[in-house]
């Protein structure tokens, strides 16, 4: 027998061709259960690159299909999260006094000085932040913007599996609501998520709880040959020094009060030699640690690298919020 809908729910992400599931149950307001979990790859990179070729959704679904039916999952209902590589996501400050139509107005200028597209080509939603703590003080607010045919595309996708779009979510949210779930820290904390894939460094920030800035960086690539994990260190805590100067969050990496790391590529090389750079608490991050495992999904987990649906567990609470 099926989960209640409304409380079961699938926590899809597809980073390159890394696909993972994850199936998750509101047992009470403050209780949320994994039961199932699942990882495998694509036969393409979900990127832009796909996105036109009336093909690839179909290719797509017999691949989530796939790995969803070689578990026991039993929910249909999907929150799906979407590599940040195909959306884009700004920080702006407003002026608090401008009212919801107003806001949305400037929002829309906004987007029109930068994107490339007229913005009937857009879905743009954006979300306030905070207010400044003084009088005459701007508004932070949060902007994402993705292409209309990206999110056709995966409608389109997941129209040809048996499951069914409920949400979908971008892959540094999921990230930083899987954190902000099983970690606690204070309103001063400013906390560092480093996602290592295959081909870029996803760097994000928290501070106080909230969101305060996103950034890619690509792995330069050897001849088609990967990085070392070595130099992969070196990219990580090059970028981490540049981030903490030129955002004022201190003088030194040291000045960050935690950083994670989570992806494929955070294995024990780039992890240990971080840690014997730097002196401030650098670990994995666990999607699992405050979550409560079951079935299948604990045996599954108990294996290692759990930081690898970091993404997919921050979807499936996404989807059931």
């Amino acid at each position: 027998m099926g989960l209640d809908e409304k409380t079961g729910i699938l926590g899809v992400s597809l980073i390159d061709n890394q696909l993972r599931i994850v199936q998750g149950e509101r047992k009470a307001a403050d209780e949320f259960h994994i039961t199932h979990i699942a990882r495998g790859v694509s036969r393409e990179p979900f990127s832009h690159a796909v996105i036109l070729d009336n093909s690839m959704p179909r290719l797509f679904a017999e691949d989530i299909t796939r790995l969803y039916e070689s578990q026991d999952f039993d929910v249909k209902r999907v929150a799906f999260s979407l590599d940040s590589s195909m959306v884009l996501v700004k920080k702006m400050e407003v002026d608090p006094r401008l009212d919801k139509e107003k806001l949305q107005e400037h929002v829309d200028w906004e987007v029109q000085q930068f994107a490339i597209s007229p913005t009937d080509q857009y879905i743009i939603d954006f979300e306030e932040l905070s207010a400044g703590p003084q009088v005459g003080a701007l508004n932070d607010i949060l902007v994402v913007v993705v292409r209309k045919k990206v999110v056709r595309f995966l409608r389109q996708l997941f129209k040809n599996t048996d499951l069914n779009l409920g949400v979908v979510d971008v892959d540094v949210f999921s990230a930083q609501r899987a954190l902000q779930i099983n970690y606690d820290y204070g309103q001063d904390d400013s906390i560092c998520l480093v996602h290592v894939a295959e081909s870029k460094l996803h760097f994000s920030i928290l501070r106080g709880r909230k969101f305060f800035l996103t950034q890619d960086v690509l792995i330069p690539q050897n001849n088609g040959a990967p990085e070392t994990s070595e130099s992969i260190m070196r990219l990580i805590a090059k970028e981490l020094r540049r981030i903490v100067l030129d955002h004022q969050l201190g003088k030194r990496v040291e000045d960050l009060s935690e950083i994670f790391l989570y992806g494929e590529g955070a294995d024990d090389r780039v992890l240990e030699g971080l840690q014997n750079n730097y002196d401030v608490q650098i670990n994995r991050a666990n999607p699992f640690r405050k979550l409560k495992l079951t079935g299948q999904a604990k045996e599954d987990a108990s294996s290692g690298r759990v930081e690898r649906y970091v993404i997919s567990v921050g979807a499936a609470l996404r989807g059931i919020q």
